[in-house]
């Protein structure tokens, strides 16, 4: 993604260049621009991947989902934005071909246990820091009091779509919540296997 960040890096000049903004908050900006055309681009190809599979709620829900915890809760990242972007995309269509499985395969309590034990490994491993960017025990305790607070509000969502057999859109939080947990314990794995 090469391409973004020289393309953030006009963007930035220019502002600079126009007296928009100092030449010391350039790089801030620069990040900034980059990170918003990234998002855009993730939004936009969710929303690609919503429409062709004809399940753009399912995947509007899951969004919601792993987008609201995993921001909290850390877990394993990507190298490079591209493998980041690729992962994404795979991991999109998980809510929404998993549902014949979840519901129709896995048994109720094969289905709760594994619900229960994703949401027992997020209250005890979040936050899950990564190698490249360390918490501080305030930044640390912060980000647990959150990603609790999120598993918990979740967990009752998740709870109340199931009890009104909305299956397809519990399915999506159930993924969510998996794939956030799975990624926690990855990141765990890696965090202890470079130090």
């Amino acid at each position: 993604m090469g391409g973004i960040s020289s393309f953030a890096e006009k963007i930035s000049n220019r502002l600079v260049k126009n007296g928009v903004i100092q030449k010391e908050d350039a790089g801030l900006y620069r990040y900034g621009v980059e990170n918003g055309i990234v998002m855009a681009g993730n939004l936009l190809t969710a929303v690609v991947v919503g429409v062709v599979t004809g399940r753009l709620g399912i995947v509007a829900a899951f969004l919601f989902f792993y987008g609201t915890l995993r921001s909290y809760s850390g877990g394993i990242h990507c190298n490079s934005r591209w493998l980041c972007y690729l992962c994404s995309v795979f991991v999109l269509f998980l809510p929404v071909y998993s549902y014949p499985i979840i519901i129709k395969v896995f048994p109720a309590a094969l289905r709760i246990s594994v619900l229960a034990a994703a949401f027992l490994v997020i209250f005890v491993l979040s936050p899950v820091e990564s190698p490249k960017k360390r918490l501080d025990e305030e930044e640390r305790r912060f980000f647990m009091r959150i990603s609790h607070c999120i598993a918990s509000i979740q967990l009752c969502i998740l709870i109340v779509l199931y009890c009104m057999e909305a299956y397809r859109y519990f399915c999506a939080g159930y993924t969510s919540v998996f794939l956030t947990a799975l990624f926690m314990v990855f990141g765990k794995i890696c965090a202890k296997r470079y130090t």
